[in-house]
């Protein structure tokens, strides 16, 4: 990879990140999100040709191993992970907490009147309880599992899209979903859930997602791209595409 002088010999370049939303996400074959959007703004800045894909984390971490000029959008740093990538620059901070559901009292006031007309059965309230099946929820093989073990908990179910924790929590089948604010809010506001009823509870961490690169990328150019970031954020460019996504982000 290199920095292109005209656009018609410019350098190809792969950014690939996982179906996380509001920061990377393909939606009617479009992909979108934060992360892209700054990164692609980044390498269009460097004169690279931009392309994006979304591919599930498994196979982003191998893509960028394997493949020329693929970069990964939007990862998180860990003990396991430290020695995969070259880091090449945060991108956002983001906050990881745990994340509840309450009923509103328009729901409440439904369920109730529909339990009186029943049949005018007498059902009593454990009766009419989901049985809930672990106290978390969380998406496997992510930043917030490995802190789940690492603290000795074992009471969570470990799922494949976070779309899946979102209607286990809904449904009262867990106790609480362990994720990221942003994006739980975002996915809630794309459901048929109320927002209005997602709590967050704790923040339970609070880390940066990065722009991660293969091992054998020079330090040049990974400063080329820091310097890039440095200065797209210093004339309010990140922000402004923050802005897109999430208010008051």
């Amino acid at each position: 990879m290199g920095i292109a002088v005209a656009s018609e010999t410019a350098d190809q370049i792969t950014l690939i990140g996982p179906q996380v939303p509001p920061f990377s996400w393909q939606e009617e074959g479009n992909v979108r999100g934060i992360n892209m959007d700054v990164i692609s703004q980044a390498g269009q800045q460097l004169g690279y040709q931009v392309h994006q894909q979304v591919v599930p984390l498994k196979r982003a971490f191998s893509m960028v191993e394997r493949l020329p000029n693929v970069l990964m959008v939007g990862v998180a740093r860990t003990a396991e992970r430290e020695h995969l990538f070259t880091w090449v620059a945060p991108i956002l901070p983001v906050q990881v907490g745990m994340l509840g559901w309450q009923d509103s009292a328009h729901q409440q006031s439904v369920d109730t009147n529909q339990s009186l007309a029943h049949d005018k059965r007498q059902e009593s309230p454990q009766s009419r309880q989901p049985h809930v099946r672990a106290k978390l929820c969380v998406h496997y093989n992510t930043p917030m599992e490995d802190w789940l073990k690492s603290n000795g908990e074992t009471d969570y179910i470990a799922v494949t899209s976070e779309q899946a924790c979102l209607s286990l929590l809904a449904e009262g089948l867990v106790k609480h979903w362990f994720t990221e604010f942003h994006l739980a809010q975002f996915l809630t506001k794309k459901s048929s859930y109320s927002p209005m009823n997602l709590i967050e509870q704790e923040v339970v961490m609070q880390t940066k997602l990065y722009l991660a690169g293969p091992l054998t990328m020079s330090s040049t150019e990974a400063e080329e791209w820091r310097m890039t970031l440095v200065a797209m954020a210093q004339r309010g460019e990140i922000d402004k595409i923050i802005a897109r996504y999430v208010a008051d982000y």
